[in-house]
């Protein structure tokens, strides 16, 4: 055991010492808050180009109140260009827009006919897919409130009658507790901060799973393998090295998770997002401790093993896509998890051992599963660590040894067999 820890304490001091794991540290944050915060900032921005629509108004009762529509529903990007259509009619009027559409004077045009406010038919005109964002996110709200406005008007509905039919449902969303309580809830904030701990998860389950390869394989190149297989069997090195780089990993999660609390307790935001420990629940802190560390042991041993068995880095590229894969697949998935959590499928998937770590701790943040369910997830995790650790075991002590002709898939069954 005291050779185990040996080669622990060396793989630990080794990475917490190196200038890529202060780097690392002190950047990884920001960079995780990239793949979150960034799409976030970059949707909302992206509405902030300036865009001229060119409308051709037939009815004469539209482009006013579309403007000011526009404008209350905080479009202030767009502007209306109006197209008269004069002695040459409407044909004339939506030439020239869109030639003033091809000519780039306005991103897209609007054709209003005189019968709009009862058939309520327009023609959009555009010149790329992008310009179907503006339809449907931004003149098409804006126009559907024109039009019942119009119509409530042509009825003469009173204004007072109108304002009470157009009133809009204030939701208070509720979250009910385990005990039947109740406690606020923000959903927006609920879900980011469970994509946040996801993709720490799969970053650093990813990344670990990587240093443990690079280790064993630069191990293997520099020969220093033959000299610590005198002192420690294969398996103990083995052990050694992964709860090593595991340890150092840990220990960069938890100076993050240091420096997430003090930002919180001092009310940090970012944007319109604030940093709330409230939604670390016990159930769900423990649960993402679990599955980080059994992500991590599981992928871990079976990058451990595939680095037994090559020679270079550019021999375990052939074994990086499908290993990505496994971690990628359940990210492509975690929609549809979200919008049914406790549907057959997204169980029975949440349940594989390579998806849970992303999967089922999805499933715990927005409606926590059955307890079993959660419990059986780990319970099949441990076992496949375990499986995974002989069969690692089995290409640790076969391959480490072996130098020359590149590894192949055959040759890693044929080590599995021996």
């Amino acid at each position: 055991m005291s050779k185990v820890l040996t080669v622990i304490s060396r793989e630990y001091l080794e990475r917490v010492r190196s200038k890529s794991f202060v780097i690392g540290t002190v950047l990884g944050p920001a960079l995780m808050s990239m793949f979150i915060v960034l799409p976030a900032l970059m949707a909302d921005k992206g509405g902030d180009d300036r865009r001229t629509i060119a409308i051709v108004d037939q009815s004469g009762v539209v482009r006013g109140p579309l403007s000011d529509a526009l404008v209350e529903d905080g479009r202030k990007s767009l502007t209306l260009e109006p197209v008269a259509v004069g002695a040459g009619g409407l044909e004339a009027a939506i030439t020239e827009m869109k030639t003033m559409i091809v000519d780039d004077t306005v991103h897209s045009g609007v054709v209003v006919p005189a019968d709009f406010v009862e058939t309520g038919k327009v023609s959009f005109y555009n010149k790329s897919v992008s310009s179907l964002v503006v339809r449907d996110e931004m003149l098409k709200p804006a126009l559907n409130r024109v039009l019942r406005e119009q119509r409530f008007s042509r009825s003469q509905v009173p204004d007072s009658l109108f304002n009470y039919l157009s009133a809009r449902t204030d939701w208070n969303s509720i979250a009910v507790t385990a005990e039947g309580g109740e406690e606020t809830q923000d959903e927006s904030v609920s879900f980011i901060m469970a994509f946040a701990l996801i993709m720490i998860i799969y970053i650093m389950v990813i990344m670990y799973g990587n240093h443990t390869l690079t280790a064993v394989i630069e191990e293997k190149s520099s020969r220093m393998v033959e000299v610590l297989l005198a002192s420690v069997s294969p398996g103990e090195m083995m052990l050694g090295k992964v709860l090593g780089i595991g340890a150092a990993g840990l220990t960069q999660f938890g100076i993050w998770a240091a420096g997430f609390f003090f930002l919180s307790q001092r009310g940090v935001s970012m944007g319109e997002i604030t940093l709330d420990v409230g939604f670390l629940t016990p159930v769900i802190l423990g649960s993402f401790v679990m599955f980080f560390l059994l992500g991590f042991f599981l992928y871990a041993t079976i990058y451990a093993g595939v680095g037994a068995m090559c020679n270079t880095i550019q021999d375990s590229q052939q074994f990086h896509m499908p290993l990505t894969m496994c971690m990628v697949i359940p990210m492509m998935m975690l929609t549809m998890v979200l919008r049914s959590p406790n549907s057959t499928i997204s169980t029975v998937l949440s349940l594989v051992p390579l998806f849970s770590p992303v999967l089922m701790f999805m499933r715990v943040c927005v409606e926590t599963p059955p307890f079993w369910q959660i419990g059986l997830s780990w319970l099949l995790m441990g076992i496949s660590i375990w499986l995974s650790a002989r069969l690692a075991g089995k290409l640790f002590r076969v391959g480490i040894l072996m130098y020359g002709q590149a590894p192949t898939w055959a040759t890693i069954a044929r080590a599995l067999r021996s």
